[in-house]
């Protein structure tokens, strides 16, 4: 695991004090993102709080514990797969509202650890929350393509959260791997 370099600068850094809680929450955030998906969740707060110019105590009180950070970007994750959804709903053909919207999902989860896992990621209530709006709308795209005959009839749902398991494990960088998974078991599904 690598350790970033310090990203705020000295003046930067004494600003932290001149935040209000609100802020501090915000650069934590900010910050902990880029780093966690980066480097992964297993990324230790004392670095995070050097990347921040702060001590650790500064983040548990101003945030929490590691936990809730981690849920509060998996929650933002999740809810930006969720958006993704909904634009892709927005497309005329249902098939390709459907397979856009994973695939667009998967690619951005591939350079982002955080929302690679996020589906599997901290089972807290409100992440549960965020997982259960954005299945929703997911719900809708599969029943929208399998209600225009573009799905195998013993196609189901639950083949995509297994394909979303699936993919954690090929995951890489370029999504290359990913996205071959995800077209192949696509190709599958198809009437």
């Amino acid at each position: 695991m690598s350790v970033p370099s310090h990203p705020l600068a000295a003046d930067e850094a004494a600003a932290w004090a001149s935040l209000d809680a609100a802020g501090k929450r915000r650069r934590t955030l900010e910050v902990a993102s880029a780093l966690f998906a980066r480097e992964g969740v297993d990324f230790p707060m004392p670095a995070l709080a050097d990347a921040l110019g702060v001590g650790v105590g500064s983040i548990y009180r101003q945030v929490g514990k590691k936990d809730d950070i981690v849920a509060a970007l998996v929650v933002e994750r999740i809810e930006q797969a969720r958006e993704r959804f909904l634009a892709a709903a927005q497309l005329e053909d249902p098939w390709e509202a459907l397979t856009s919207g994973l695939l667009t999902s998967i690619r951005a989860g591939c350079q982002d650890r955080i929302a690679r896992d996020a589906w599997v990621l901290v089972p807290r209530p409100e992440v549960e929350e965020a997982r259960a709006a954005a299945r929703e709308v997911l719900h809708g795209l599969f029943a929208r393509a399998q209600a225009a005959g573009r799905l195998r009839p013993d196609a189901s749902v639950d083949d995509l959260r297994y394909l979303l398991l699936a993919v954690q494990n090929v995951a890489d960088e370029d999504g290359d791997a990913a996205v071959r998974l995800t077209e192949l078991v696509l190709a599958g599904m198809t009437a």
